[in-house]
C-alpha cells in the first residue's frame, strides 16, 4: 500500500513538472505575457503545485515540517502573483497571514507531539516494567520455541 501511494506521488510531481514546463514553454514561445518572465511563470506553476501536495502530506502524515514547506511555496507564490496588481507591503501582508493561516493548521492537526513525548502522554510509551514484562515474555517464548539439538554421535564411540 505504501508503495502505490509513493508511486502516484512521484507520478504526480512529475506531471506537475511537466504542466509547469509546458505552462513555461507556451509562454517563451508564444508571448502570453501572463505575468513577468517565463521562468517565474515555471517556478510560479511548480510551487503551487509542490505546495498543494505538501499540503496534502501535512494531513495524511499529520508532520509540521509539509505544512512548513507548503506555507512557503504557497506564500511566494502568492506574492509573486499578487505583487503585479497590488503594492508590494500589501502582498506581503497578506503571504504574513497565509503563513499564519498554515502555523495554525499545523499545530492543530500535528498537535505538540513533542510535549507528548516529553511528558510520557504518547501512546506508544511504556514504562520500564511493561518492557521488561513483554521482554520477558519474548524470552520464554523463543525458550519454548527451542528444540533441543540432536545427538551426533560418531563412529568412534562405542554404544
Amino acid at each position: 500500500m505504501k508503495t502505490k501511494k509513493n508511486l502516484v506521488l512521484a507520478v504526480l510531481s512529475i506531471c506537475i513538472l511537466a504542466l509547469a514546463l509546458t505552462f513555461a514553454l507556451v509562454d517563451a514561445l508564444v508571448p502570453l505575457n501572463v505575468w513577468t518572465h517565463p521562468l517565474l511563470n515555471f517556478l510560479f506553476c511548480a510551487a503551487v503545485g509542490f505546495g498543494i501536495i505538501a499540503i496534502y502530506l501535512g494531513f495524511a502524515k499529520s508532520s509540521p515540517w509539509y505544512f512548513f514547506l507548503s506555507a512557503v511555496l504557497l506564500g511566494l507564490a502568492f506574492f509573486y502573483v499578487l505583487v503585479q496588481y497590488i503594492s508590494w507591503w500589501i502582498c506581503l501582508l497578506i503571504v504574513i497571514v497565509v503563513w499564519a493561516i498554515f502555523g495554525i493548521m499545523s499545530f492543530m492537526r500535528a498537535g505538540n507531539q513533542t510535549e507528548d513525548i516529553a511528558l510520557n502522554k504518547s501512546p506508544d510509551y511504556k514504562t520500564f516494567e511493561q518492557r521488561k514484562a513483554e521482554k520477558a515474555a519474548r524470552d520464554a517464548e523463543e525458550k519454548k520455541a527451542e528444540k533441543p539439538l540432536p545427538e551426533i554421535k560418531s563412529f568412534k564411540d562405542k554404544d
